[in-house]
């Protein structure tokens, strides 16, 4: 059996309080909500590359060009 701890958190009531009654709307714990997070979190496999640094660089290309095909005009 493995061993096993707790986790402590801060979370504002209000919010604790919401996240209680939907569980529990639910027919579930907090416990179980949490710990199926926390196991998914864990299996979601990280990208090579972050997708938003992607998205950045492939914007900041775009306008790059846009930059340059301006530049030509006006040298034009």
């Amino acid at each position: 059996m493995a061993i096993e701890s707790r986790l402590t958190i801060r979370i504002e009531e209000e919010m604790r309080n919401a996240f209680r009654s939907k569980v529990e709307a639910q027919g579930k714990t907090v416990t179980d909500v949490l710990l199926k997070f926390i196991q998914e979190y864990i299996e979601t496999e990280a990208p090579e590359k972050n997708h938003d640094v992607e998205q950045f660089e492939q914007r900041l290309q775009r306008l790059e060009s846009l930059v340059e095909e301006c530049l030509g005009e006006l040298a034009a």
